[in-house]
Order: structure tokens, then sequence, then C-alpha cells
């Protein structure tokens, strides 16, 4: 099992290129050097990344005084990089990839600078084709939106009667199932992250307990009290457990994915109908019960891990071992044996006091590590409320849609429960981001809301 944490910035001709995987502990203080000496950020060998670890980068880059553009956004990193503030003005956007239907259906990948995307937009509206007649995965009024800085351009562009004649209303159901998917994908890769960040802590405490062990064995030839094998054998199981959370995640977006892009099919067929519409969005509904199972399955597998955190700080034993050893007679040869054991370097230190400062250190160690596992296992909890929001939206739907369809209910009064809803529950950076792209027109007070009251939680 390999953790998957490595990261780096390559730099050519003032250009950075970012290879690896972007994760929540991607240390960035050694390449500012190397970003303050660049003119553009490529992100095409860029294999996986983090919510925290995008927006961390983020918030270098802008504290960055020459300006810098960012090339080859993936999709993904692209739909994140929408969310932060000022995205596209101090660090601009040279070049992105979009996603279109092949002719086999297929979901197929293209660079496109801002300015070519848009110019499609003014030309064709909201939902575009590229010059060969393939249909563009999104709505460019989300895609362009750091080119235009305006959520109403480019133009609604519905084929339908039925959809022009209710523009509006097709608009909100279309923002929210996007702004559900997104959130989703994000979750997803919170989760992800979690996950590495924990069995990379897990595995670091496994490695320092077992050269802890290794050593004792100097100074205690009686001491049998051995963890380290124990505690590395869990490690499979931890691995399986945090994947198939992030796997029912990454399965529940994918099938939002689908719902997302059968709207914008039928916004685009003359024949659409309000028949058709309702029945896409009580599809959508009908997906979402999916959701329920994998909240309470983030509950049970983030009290499993905390199960699992804690036997890897049960180690009482042996650091009292370490602590009421009195090794001032040792000889220089036996301290040697033992840092050689311990890792440290053989040739200074060479006196039980020294030695016994950087066996101190390696106990601290291990306790911050453990730190880190519990607070990366608050993620769990975080996700589990942010999937318990889309379900308390979609109980709204279920009882008001129907009304609307009926027009027994004006689908604005729908949409202020909706937005009401989602703006009393925000508890993640994520969640705030996403309104406020989604929802830009939300006639909410602000200063009766949670969303720009500093409350919420950050993953």
């Amino acid at each position: 099992m390999v953790v998957e944490n490595d990261f780096d910035v390559i730099l050519e001709d003032a250009v950075a290129t970012l290879k690896g995987h972007l994760v929540d502990s991607t240390e960035f203080s050694r390449f500012e050097e190397v970003f303050s000496k660049s003119n553009e950020i490529n992100f095409s060998q860029l294999n996986s990344i983090s919510w925290l670890g995008v927006q961390r980068l983020y918030d270098i880059l802008l504290k960055i005084e020459n300006p810098i553009k960012l090339s080859n956004i993936p999709p993904h990193v692209y739909r994140i990089l929408l969310l932060l503030p000022n995205f596209g003005r101090k660090i601009g956007i040279k070049s992105f990839q979009i996603e279109f239907f092949g002719l086999d259906d297929r979901i197929l990948k293209q660079d496109i600078t801002l300015e070519k995307l848009s110019d499609l937009g003014k030309k064709q509206g909201r939902f575009a084709k590229i010059q060969t007649g393939q249909m563009i995965s999104g709505s460019l009024h989300h895609l362009c939106r750091p080119y235009f800085q305006d959520y109403l351009l480019p133009k609604k562009n519905y084929v339908s009667k039925w959809c022009i004649e209710n523009e509006d209303f097709c608009t909100f159901l279309y923002e929210y199932v996007c702004f559900t998917k997104l959130v989703l994908e994000i979750c997803s890769l919170a989760q992800d992250s979690t996950s590495i960040l924990i069995e990379e802590s897990l595995q670091n405490i496994c490695a320092k307990i077992s050269c802890l062990e290794f050593s004792v064995k100097n100074i205690l030839p009686n001491f049998s009290e051995f963890k380290s094998r124990y505690l590395m054998s869990l490690m499979p199981h931890i691995h399986e457990i945090s994947k198939t959370v992030v796997s029912a995640i990454n399965l529940s977006s994918g099938t939002f994915e689908s719902v997302v892009q059968t709207f914008e099919a039928l916004f685009m067929r003359d024949t659409a109908s309000s028949h058709d519409i309702f029945d896409q969005f009580e599809n959508f509904m009908n997906f979402t019960e999916q959701l329920d199972p994998i909240a309470k399955s983030l509950e049970d597998v983030g009290v499993e891990l905390g199960t699992h955190v804690l036997r890897f700080g049960d180690i009482g034993n042996l650091h009292q071992a370490f602590t009421t050893f009195n090794g001032n007679d040792l000889g220089e040869k036996i301290i040697i044996s033992l840092r050689r054991k311990l890792k440290y370097d053989q040739y200074i230190n060479l006196t039980w006091f020294d030695t016994y400062q950087e066996i101190k250190s390696d106990f601290k160690y291990i306790d911050s590590e453990l730190s880190k596992c519990i607070v990366a296992l608050q993620g769990f909890d975080l996700v589990r409320q942010v999937f318990e929001h889309r379900i308390a939206e979609i109980k709204i739907f279920r009882e008001n849609l129907n009304l609307v369809k009926n027009k027994q209910l004006p689908w604005e009064k729908l949409k202020e429960k909706i937005t009401s809803q989602i703006v009393d529950r925000l508890v993640t950076d994520q969640e705030k981001y996403s309104f406020s792209f989604f929802f830009p027109d939300s006639t909410l007070s602000k200063k009766k809301s949670n969303i720009n009251n500093g409350s919420p939680l950050f993953f």
C-alpha cells in the first residue's frame, strides 16, 4: 500500500510545472522561490488534488508580486478554482481544458483559452458547441465567469418553447443540480485527502514505534510488549474502509454528472416539455436516495477509524521503558548500537542524555501525528453533515415540486425555501463558496445568514 503524496514543481523558462499529488499536507514553503520566478503555472502533470491543497496553493500565488497565469488546468481543478475569490483577476488564465462529447458519446478533453470559449458564448449562448459541432459539457455562464464577471452572461439559449417561457425556473433546477454535483465532487476530494493524511500519519507512527521497539532491547532485554507489527497489520484494513467511502461518493458524483448532462441535452431539444423537465428532476431526487446510506457509512467508518487511531497511541509501556531507564553508565558502543537502531546519526551525541533528548522528540512526533489524525477524522463528520444538508433540501423539493408543477405554488417560493435551507446550515468553506457561485442572485439578507459571517469550518 502506497500513500500518494509526492508533489514537485519544475521550473523551466519561467514556467513552473506542477507534478504529482497536491494534498492537504503538501509543503509549499520550499517552492515559494520557484513560484516567485515564474510567470506561468502549468497544471498538465498534476495527478490529483485536494480541496485544501488547491486553496493553499491559490493563497500562495495571490501573494506573489509578479503577474502569473495558469495553464493546462484540468476540468476538475478548474471547477474548484472558479469558486475562489478573484479567480481570473490577479491570477490570470492562459488555458484550461473543456470536456465535450465525442461521436461515440465518450467525454473528450481539449485545451482552450478563456477568450476563445467566451467568444463561443457570445455567439451561441450558455450551452455551446465547439467548431467541429460537438456539445461542450457544462454551461458557459459557469466556465466563463472570470471573463464576463456577470452570472447573467452569456445569454440563456434554451430551445423549446416551454423552456424559453420558463427559463428562470429551468435555470434554478439546473443550478441546484450543478451545486449538488460539485459539492459532492469536492467532498470526494476532501475525503480522499483525509484518508491519505490519516494513512500517511499512521505509517509514520508505525515507523517510529518500530525503531523504538527495536532499540529498547538494547537497554531492557526483558521488554516484551511489542505492537508495531500488529499496528502495521491494521493498515490494509484502514486503507480499504477509507477507500470504500471515497468510492461510494465518487459513484454518486458521477451519477449526478449524468443528470447535469441530461438537463443540458434537454435544454437544447426543441421538443422538451414541462413533463421532460419535471421527470428529469424526479430522477435526480431518486438518485439522491443513495446519499442517506453513504452518510451513515461516513459516521460508521469515522468511528471505526477513530478506534484504530487510538490503538496507535497506546504505547504507554514503551514510553515508560525509556523514561524510567537510567542510562548514564551506558558505554559508547552500546549508545552507537542504540542510535543505529533508532536511525539516528551514529557520530554525534554519543551520550545517554543527548540520545534520550532525541528519543523524547520521537515520542512528541508520535503525539503530533496522532493529533493530525484526530483533527483529520473531523472531516468524516463534516462530509456527513454536507450529505445530510443535501438530503434535507431534497425533502423540501419532494414536498413542494408537485405544487409548483400544478401551479399551486410559485417556483420562486420553492427557490426561497431551498436557498434559505442551504444558507442556514452552511458548515464548510466549500458549501459557502459553492452557494455564492451557483446562487449569486439570492435575495437572502447576508446579515441574517451564515454565508459571510466567518462561521464555516474548513476541510
